[in-house]
């Protein structure tokens, strides 16, 4: 028997990765994974080596949690294509919260049980703690047998444990009292060369204050995904789109040609959904309209109070954003900033889901007319410049299912709701 500590993150230490390839590598029958959920940023990270292992003849067995809000959509559909056999397991009374991953035969056995579900953060980025022991045939019989026993015992659980196929996964989302999370409504702004989670697994907090600051050396870089994986949907019958940018000014320095609206009627996208609704009429600046060859678009969008009830030096970062995977901007102390995807609909075109980065600091109060949250047209700063939308309104809206919405028309889409 061998008997090791997997203290991740760091450098001198196994993690989960390291185990999921064990698995693969060393003649294993079959590896069953109970946790409590199950992401794509963990799944996509370790699809190369349940590939391999499953291409050699060994079959994954998942059973998954759904409580508390940590599973995903992308994560369930993921599992579908991982995994010879997936179940959910949901007891009403009580939270699904085991982190087991089993590797057996006829001989050897490997059993790993801590705290690493499979997320990106489970198997490599965050601080988790977990006990690995390795059998050799003969060998621990007597706990290995209570573990295949209690895998056996869930799955004998029907009624609370539930094959999973695309018809659940819409169900739990439908369900209204089981909250199933998407990894396509927001992510981290990615850093070149860095390997920071994409997820919102392991949120990045309390670093305005400056009370802590961050571990950078000694430990284990987290994998990227795997790039068989196909691209994030980011919502069903949605793809993400992305404009070319355009120069602010035409060959000879004077400003393009500048179309007009078309001043389309409503768009068409639900609004009994909408939970927060934000709007504002366009001036230049919002609509990125210069009025001199001399002046430069400025890129973004000022999230302002306007006739709203609200606290806008707060309310955008802590509530209609609130719980998105804000992070530091690289290189400013007190910046934070997040990528959203938006279901974008401009004076009658759809665009499908654009993304586009928020981002938040107190220090712009003084500076930009008491508004520290911005927008930042990014993709969509072509569109803007290219046609005149001044007058019209932009609406921002957060649905009951937490995606986000973004519809330029001549009328805001309703009133606000805060």
């Amino acid at each position: 028997m061998k008997l090791r500590f997997v203290g991740q993150p760091f450098a001198d230490h196994p993690n989960l990765v390291d185990f999921i390839e064990h698995a693969r590598d060393d003649g294993f029958d079959e590896l069953k994974i109970a946790v409590a959920w199950a992401k794509r940023s963990g799944l996509g990270r370790v699809w190369d080596a349940l590939e391999e292992f499953r291409t050699q003849g060994g079959k994954v067995l998942l059973i998954l949690g759904v409580s508390e809000g940590g599973a995903t959509r992308e994560g369930l559909e993921l599992a579908l294509q991982v995994a010879d056999e997936v179940y959910v397991f949901h007891d009403p009374r009580r939270t699904f919260h085991p982190k087991v991953y089993f590797a057996c035969s006829s001989g050897q056995r490997s059993l790993l049980v801590g705290s690493s579900n499979l997320t990106a953060g489970g198997l490599s980025w965050n601080y988790e703690a977990s006990t690995w022991v390795d059998w050799d045939a003969g060998e621990g019989e007597d706990v290995t047998d209570k573990v295949s026993a209690w895998f056996d015992g869930l799955l004998a659980k029907t009624e609370s444990c539930s094959p999973l196929t695309a018809e659940l996964i819409t169900n739990l989302e439908k369900s209204g009292d089981i909250v199933i999370g998407s990894e396509s409504r927001a992510r981290r702004v990615q850093k070149k060369k860095s390997d920071t989670p994409e997820d919102n697994d392991s949120a990045i907090v309390a670093t305005i204050s400056g009370l802590f600051k961050p571990v950078l050396a000694g430990l284990r870089k987290l994998p990227g995904l795997s790039s068989k994986i196909a691209p994030i949907a980011s919502a069903p019958g949605t793809t993400v789109t992305k404009k070319p940018a355009i120069k602010a000014t035409g060959a000879s320095g004077t400003p393009p040609m500048v179309k007009k609206p078309a001043l389309a009627g409503p768009a068409p996208l639900p609004t009994a959904n909408v939970q927060r609704r934000w709007y504002k009429r366009l001036d230049n600046t919002a609509a990125q309209q210069v009025k001199s060859a001399a002046s430069n678009p400025t890129g973004n969008l000022r999230l302002s109070q306007e006739d709203a009830s609200i606290d806008h030096k707060h309310y955008f970062r802590d509530d209609f954003f609130g719980g998105l995977p804000w992070t530091p901007t690289e290189g400013k102390d007190t910046e934070q900033e997040v990528v959203v995807g938006f279901r974008t609909w401009i004076d009658g075109t759809d665009h499908g889901i654009q993304e586009l980065r928020i981002s938040h600091d107190l220090k712009r109060i003084s500076g930009q007319g008491n508004v520290p949250t911005v927008l930042h047209w990014g993709t969509l700063a072509s569109e803007m410049r290219e046609t005149n939308y001044v007058g019209l309104h932009i609406s921002v809206e957060r649905t009951t299912d937490g995606e986000y919405n973004l519809v330029i028309s001549q009328a805001p889409r309703g009133d606000y709701q805060v």
